[in-house]
């Protein structure tokens, strides 16, 4: 009996000595447990004696509804359980400063008082705040002018909220002075976003999702690397703005999505711009100043021209295109194929390295064989591009819809493409279909003996 107790001590002892990670100091393990959602660090507390308070001693809050919504549940019935649920979680917000909080729920007009106060509370104590709400259809404000924190490094707001800024700060006040990011995917009416923008002063990167956006002037903050903005409409009327000032230097990330029309855009020179992508409204405003962006973003790496712009370069009366001197990446969306532009833009960017091409499926199967077939708009280049004999070792064609002009470009760069690795076409057509176009374009001398033809 002594022999079995004691074996039985020692499969103790050693499952304890193979338990590496409940002997890491609680300030690590408090760490780890910060990036799980908190229901998934509570449930960490029935491990052992251990780990039976370690979750009240994390510095981070992430709570979401999603576990509640189950069959058995009603909607509000689900919710009101949530709200029972955060209520228990009060007395930990009284140990603050906090990393990080992050709310995550469907609110009605019975939540919403509560969890805004949450939010007051926290705000000006946390230095990562996640706040995102699913309504009930309604629009629930947001009052700017009770929120302040000098701890606040991260704000995103996310759901049917509407920003209230009510009052004008000055420097000796801003909002958050220490703010670096910033995410709002939330509904600006008639509201001067310049007020918010202004009291962060530090801001890096500023990601903006704006439902029924209309303001005569915006001003991106000159202290931004990252801008991500967009655009976004309840209604079809043209919405016709001012400016838009984009004057930040420091930019290494531009992604823009514009449906209004903007009679005029100020920017600056990008030296330190990494990626951009270009969404643009064919508007006539717009199509006025799309050159003078593409001339300012010159120095990209990686560069995503969508429908929209495409057109808008298709329309200028003068299109004066800039070099591209450090363009390695290249992604163009056609709504019809343009072998001229695209021809234009390869001249322009003597060290690409890949090229992707999007061509939207606008023609239906009937009518595509007579469209396409009376259709060809290629001209043979006066002068081959220098990436093309240099630098181009990529090329992906979605959409492919076999056109004549299509042909002769493919064949254009398999022809002259002397480091091409790969060529590769992705068509919707049948096998039959495309295992013909895989045979013509398999009897175009290639000029490189590396190049690797794929047709999808």
């Amino acid at each position: 009996m002594g022999k079995r107790r004691k074996q039985r001590q020692r499969k103790r002892k050693a499952a304890v000595d193979r338990d590496v990670i409940s002997r890491l100091p609680d300030e690590i393990l408090c760490n780890i447990l910060s990036f799980l959602p908190t229901r998934t660090s509570v449930a960490t507390s029935v491990l052992s004696r251990r780990w039976r308070y370690l979750w009240k001693k994390v510095q981070a809050l992430d709570l979401n509804d999603d576990f509640f919504y189950t069959p058995e549940l009603s909607r509000n019935e689900a919710q009101e359980r949530f709200l029972i649920f955060l209520k228990k979680f009060e007395p930990l917000l009284l140990p603050l400063p906090m990393r990080k909080f992050c709310l995550s729920c469907p609110v009605g007009q019975f939540g919403y008082t509560d969890l805004i106060g949450w939010i007051e509370h926290v705000i000006g104590r946390v230095s990562e705040l996640y706040f995102s709400v699913r309504t009930d259809g309604q629009t629930y404000e947001l009052y700017f002018r009770n929120l302040h924190s000098t701890s606040l490094v991260s704000l995103v707001l996310d759901g049917n909220i509407m920003i209230v800024v009510d009052f004008v700060p000055t420097p000796s006040e801003s909002i958050f002075p220490s703010l670096k990011n910033l995410e709002l995917h939330v509904i600006f009416n008639y509201v001067d976003l310049d007020l918010l923008l202004s009291g962060c002063p530090a801001l890096e990167t500023l990601r903006l999702t704006l439902i029924d956006f209309r303001l005569e002037a915006f001003h991106m903050p000159p202290s931004l690397k990252s801008l991500t903005f967009e655009e976004q409409y309840s209604d079809s009327e043209d919405v016709t703005l001012e400016l838009l000032e984009v004057n930040t230097p420091s930019l290494e990330y531009l992604r823009l999505t514009l449906r209004g029309c903007y009679a005029e855009i100020l920017v600056c020179d990008y030296p330190n711009i990494k990626r951009a992508s270009l969404d643009i409204s064919r508007k006539s405003g717009n199509i006025a100043w799309v050159p003078k962006l593409l001339r300012a973003l010159c120095k990209t790496k990686f560069f995503w021209l969508q429908v929209s712009t495409i057109e808008c370069l298709i329309c200028a009366p003068v299109l004066d295109l800039p070099n591209f001197c450090n363009l390695i990446q290249l992604q163009l969306d056609f709504h019809i194929f343009q072998s001229s532009l695209l021809i234009d833009l390869l001249h322009s960017c003597p060290k690409l390295q890949a090229l992707k091409i999007y061509i939207s499926q606008f023609v239906d199967s009937i009518s595509s064989g007579s469209y396409l077939k009376s259709r060809n708009g290629w001209t043979q280049p006066l002068s081959i591009p220098h990436c093309i004999v240099s630098h181009l070792n990529t090329v992906e064609h979605r959409g492919y819809l076999n056109s004549p002009e299509e042909h002769e470009f493919t064949a254009y760069i398999l022809q002259r493409g002397l480091v091409l690795k790969t060529m590769t076409i992705h068509t919707k057509y049948s096998l039959e279909s495309k295992s013909e176009i895989y045979e013509a374009l398999s009897e175009i001398q290639r000029g490189s003996s590396m190049c690797r033809l794929e047709v999808n």
